[in-house]
């Protein structure tokens, strides 16, 4: 089966699984949950996931990525200055996911664990520098790095209050003050 393939029926899983993470969170019964209600049996999924849920969630991980770049090529970023950038690309994200807010939050508080912590750090440093990469950074000294860690911590925050507050623009006003404080 050629790889192209084989990354749609992931897609596939991914969303048939969403429903069921939203429910119960990311957690080990959550193949034979897919199989069970689906045209995918349990081996078919293991395969294509080998290990086991961790390996769905970095899936769905780098397709946020992935839908980041995609999506910031509709942004007119050229004119803007780079936390301005750094302001629309993040806002980008949250908006793009505004559906899926109780999926992220599953996700968030998964990856708070510690035995994800590893690819905690490893997705959300692949996360940020793709936001530089999309921003225009080309950087390649200690700001290269300070940059990353500064908004690290902005994008952790950011997604914090977002998932805790229904209103949008009062996470706008948040990023606002992160950015500013960034700033100063």
């Amino acid at each position: 089966m050629k790889k192209n393939n084989l990354h749609l029926i992931r897609k596939k899983i991914l969303d048939i699984a969403k429903v069921y993470i939203v429910k119960n969170g990311w957690n080990e019964n959550l193949f034979k949950s897919i199989s069970e209600n689906s045209q995918f049996n349990i081996d078919e999924i293991i395969s294509l996931f080998p290990k086991g849920y961790f390996s769905l969630l970095e899936f769905y991980l780098n397709e946020l990525i992935h839908e980041m770049n995609s999506s910031a090529k509709k942004l007119n970023l050229i004119q803007m200055k780079t936390h301005k950038k750094i302001k629309e690309i993040l806002l980008m994200v949250l908006r793009n996911n505004q559906n899926d807010k109780e999926l992220i939050k599953r996700t968030y508080f998964t990856l708070l664990l510690p035995y994800h912590h590893k690819t905690a750090l490893i997705l959300l440093y692949k996360m940020v520098d793709e936001i530089w990469f999309l921003a225009g950074d080309n950087s390649t000294d200690f700001n290269f790095y300070s940059k990353r860690i500064l908004v690290s911590v902005i994008y952790i925050v950011t997604v914090l209050h977002w998932i805790k507050n229904d209103s949008f623009q009062e996470t706008v006003i948040f990023l606002d003050q992160q950015l500013e404080k960034v700033l100063r």
